[in-house]
């Protein structure tokens, strides 16, 4: 038996049983004392809600469970409304969770959050083949957890890191041409849309621009499945949804990164500032995926993949820190740029990269915490580091019409 198998074998045995006691060293030290994960609460009670009595998630009877899951109470006018507002479909991630109470479920959720994280920092670094020394590599998974992003989503049991983890997945399986895989992982990642909205559609031109047909319609037929089961099973879904995402800037004041600019730290700014931000930002990037329409691979599509997952979270409407583990590819590209340029020398630089990022944003956050919530000035080192950096690495190319 080679190295290889034997290193599935063992890690097929032994993450089980990592998993199962990481889930209950976290419920008895943790969420059985100290419940939260208020993020997903939404969803697990709509899931169990629909699962168990046929009950719309998006109903206001389930609506009032979560709020007093989670405020012990009904919501007040400006509190968060605790509304189900994900597409239906996302009720199949949580029904594992539904046979299980709060706490358990809780425990359940932050471990594979874990996960997540650690496995999505592994297919970033085969993603862009960048292979760092064991200690740097070892440092580097240890800060994806514990740096303030990662953290926000596994207190908070936020679906965006599950959501991150199907994105980078299915951008691996492009490039290592597992189009069925990529185009399945993509699409499942859709149950947070406002974490696909530009990558969804742009990978999808570029495969059929590309003949890659296989990654094509496994996009377009998951999509399909996923879209017919929730109407079939709530028809209406779609329409209450919207209703409920319209609603939700009612008591909510903090936009996306661009809108924080233009209205908090410039109030002064006319809209139209805003909108012409984001405008210019929109129309670079189709302008990059244009230079890179029938390329399969190399630093340049690489690059404009990473620049896809800033510019998301830079436009839309409303984002969340912990939306941002999906960025965290693009710090890794730039990792692995600096590492071909400076060799090892690149090693010392990225981990004060990382030191920096890591106690820099969590003093931010400590500094500007107001009650429970978080600062808005927490919403912005990250993507506009990101972004400056992704123009300092920007690859070479000669100008293409």
């Amino acid at each position: 038996m080679d190295k290889q198998r034997l290193i599935i074998i063992a890690l097929a045995i032994l993450l089980p049983i990592a998993f199962v006691a990481d889930v209950i060293f976290t419920h008895n030290a943790f969420t059985v004392r100290f419940p939260g994960g208020n993020d997903s609460v939404p969803r697990y009670v709509g899931a169990q809600a629909w699962f168990f009595e046929r009950l719309s998630p998006y109903s206001d009877e389930v609506t009032d469970r979560a709020q007093k899951i989670i405020y012990g109470r009904l919501a007040k006018p400006e509190e968060d409304k605790q509304r189900f507002a994900y597409p239906f479909y996302v009720i199949f991630f949580y029904l594992p969770l539904t046979f299980f109470t709060w706490d358990w479920a809780q425990a359940i959720g932050i471990v594979v959050l874990e996960f997540a994280l650690v496995a999505m920092t592994i297919f970033s670094l085969r993603l862009y083949r960048w292979s760092p020394p064991p200690l740097v590599l070892a440092f580097t998974v240890l800060w994806t957890i514990m740096f303030y992003h990662g953290t926000r989503t596994i207190i908070l049991v936020q679906f965006a890191g599950v959501a991150a983890l199907l994105i980078v997945l299915g951008l691996w399986a492009i490039k290592e041409k597992r189009d069925v895989l990529g185009g399945v992982a993509l699409a499942l990642a859709s149950a947070k849309p406002q974490m696909l909205f530009l990558i969804l559609p742009l990978i999808g031109l570029w495969s059929l621009l590309n003949k890659r047909w296989r990654l094509a319609a496994a996009l377009t037929i998951t999509m399909l499945i996923l879209l017919s089961i929730s109407f079939a099973l709530l028809p209406s879904w779609l329409f209450v949804m919207q209703t409920q995402l319209a609603d939700y800037t009612n008591y909510t004041h903090i936009g996306s990164p661009i809108n924080i600019v233009t209205t908090i730290v410039f109030p002064s700014l006319d809209p139209i500032v805003e909108w012409g931000m984001i405008g210019i930002l929109l129309g670079w990037l189709v302008w990059e995926w244009w230079q890179v329409k029938f390329e399969n691979e190399g630093l340049r599509l690489d690059w404009t993949i990473a620049l896809t997952l800033i510019v998301t979270n830079m436009i839309v409407t409303r984002t969340a820190t912990t939306n941002y583990v999906m960025m965290l590819p693009a710090l890794f590209y730039m990792f692995k740029v600096a590492a071909d340029r400076f060799g090892a020398k690149a090693n010392v630089w990225i981990v004060m990269t990382e030191l920096i990022l890591f106690i820099g944003i969590w003093m931010l956050f400590a500094f500007t915490l107001k009650g429970r919530d978080e600062g808005w000035q927490v919403y912005l080192p990250l993507p506009l580091i990101l972004l400056a950096g992704m123009i300092a690495f920007r690859p070479k190319q000669e100008f293409r019409l």
